[in-house]
C-alpha cells in the first residue's frame, strides 16, 4: 500500500513540475509595428540591426514595416492602424516618425531611433529619465570632434556648407552646434534650408561658390540626395564631412560617426527591456559613444587625394 502510495505522490509531483515548466517552453509571439521615415541607408540598418538583434535576443517577434516615404500624413494613420492590429510596440526610426506615433497613440510602447536631439524633440522629459510610454535611441555624436578631426586634415577650411530640411527639428539643433563651434574657430556657415528633394540639385549648385568643405549633417532629407550633392562636390574638388557612414557609401569624402547597425541593435536591447516588463518611462535614451572613421576611396581619387595617409588612418574604406 505505501509502495502504491509513493508511486502516485511521485507521478503528481512529476505532473506538477511539467506544468509548472510548461510557459517557459510556450514562447509567445510579440507583435512590433515599424515606421520608417524614409528609405537611405542610415534608416535601412537601423532597421536591420534592430530586428537581426531580436532573434538574437532570443524574442520571437512579428514585425511589420512601413516605409511612408517622407509623408507626414501617413504617420500617425500608420501608427493607429499598428494600434488597431493590438502590437505590443512600436519602433518608430526618425523624428517625424516618432513625434507622429507618439501624438497618434497613447499607452502603446515607442521606442525611437536615429533621433539627434529627444529633448528638443519633446520626445522625452529628460533622457535620463523619459517619463512617458517614449524612449529610445539616439543618433548624437559630439559634432565638436567630427569638426575637429575633419580640420586637423583640413585646417585651411573657412567656409562649410550645409542643406538641411526645414522641416526636421534635430537638423536646426545640429546647425546651432556647429554654429558655435565654427564661431570659436572663425570659421563661416553656409546653411541653406530645403522643403523637398527636388530643391536638392538647384541648391547645391548655388552653395559651392561660397564653401570650400561641406558638412552633410544627419538630417533625412539630404542623406536622401547624398549621391546629387557629392556628385556637385567632387565635381568642385570640395571635401566633405558626414555625420554617420550612409553618405560616405553614396559619395561624401569621409565621416567620423556612428553606426546605425548598431544603433538598431541598441534598440532592439530596449525592446526586450520592455518585453521582459520594464516600463519605458523609466527607461534611459541611449547614446553610444565610439566613433568609426569611413572613407570613400572613390571620392578620394576624384578630389586627388588618393596619397593623403592621414586620412585613411585606421579607416574603413567603401567605393561607390
Amino acid at each position: 500500500m505505501k509502495k502504491i502510495l509513493l508511486v502516485l505522490i511521485g507521478l503528481l509531483l512529476v505532473g506538477c513540475a511539467k506544468t509548472s515548466e510548461q510557459p517557459k517552453e510556450s514562447k509567445e509571439k510579440v507583435k512590433v509595428g515599424v515606421i520608417q521615415f524614409a528609405e537611405h541607408v542610415a534608416l535601412d540598418r537601423a532597421r536591420e540591426g534592430f530586428v537581426e538583434e531580436l532573434k538574437t535576443l532570443g524574442v520571437d517577434a512579428d514585425v511589420e514595416v512601413v516605409n511612408v516615404q517622407a509623408d507626414m500624413g501617413l504617420i500617425p494613420t500608420t501608427a493607429k492602424k499598428f494600434e488597431g492590429q493590438g502590437v505590443d510596440l512600436i519602433y518608430a526610426i526618425a523624428t517625424p516618425a516618432a513625434q507622429g506615433a507618439q501624438s497618434a497613440v497613447g499607452d502603446i510602447p515607442i521606442i525611437f531611433n536615429a533621433v539627434t536631439d529627444p529633448e528638443s524633440a519633446e520626445l522625452v522629459a529628460t533622457n535620463e529619465k523619459p517619463g512617458a510610454n517614449v524612449t529610445g535611441v539616439s543618433d548624437y555624436f559630439s559634432v565638436d570632434t567630427q569638426l575637429s578631426k575633419f580640420l586637423e586634415l583640413f585646417p585651411e577650411t573657412k567656409s562649410i556648407g550645409i542643406l538641411y530640411s526645414t522641416g526636421e527639428v534635430n537638423s536646426e539643433a545640429q546647425i546651432k552646434q556647429i554654429k558655435e563651434f565654427a564661431d570659436k574657430k572663425g570659421i563661416e556657415i553656409v546653411a541653406q534650408g530645403l522643403s523637398s528633394t527636388n530643391d536638392v540639385a538647384q541648391a547645391i549648385t548655388a552653395l559651392v561658390p561660397k564653401i570650400d568643405a561641406y558638412f552633410a549633417i544627419q538630417d533625412n532629407l539630404a542623406s536622401s540626395a547624398a549621391t546629387t550633392i557629392s556628385k556637385v562636390l567632387m565635381e568642385n574638388k570640395i571635401p566633405s564631412l558626414a555625420g554617420e557612414e550612409g553618405p560616405v557609401e553614396n559619395g561624401m569624402l569621409l565621416t567620423d560617426g556612428i553606426d546605425y547597425n548598431v544603433l538598431g541593435q541598441e534598440a532592439a536591447k530596449i525592446a526586450k527591456k520592455i518585453i521582459d516588463g520594464q516600463k519605458p518611462a523609466d527607461i534611459p535614451v541611449v547614446f553610444l559613444e565610439d566613433s568609426t572613421r569611413v572613407v570613400n576611396k572613390t571620392t578620394t581619387q576624384a578630389l586627388n587625394m588618393s596619397d593623403k595617409k592621414d586620412l585613411f588612418e585606421g579607416a574603413k574604406e567603401v567605393s561607390n
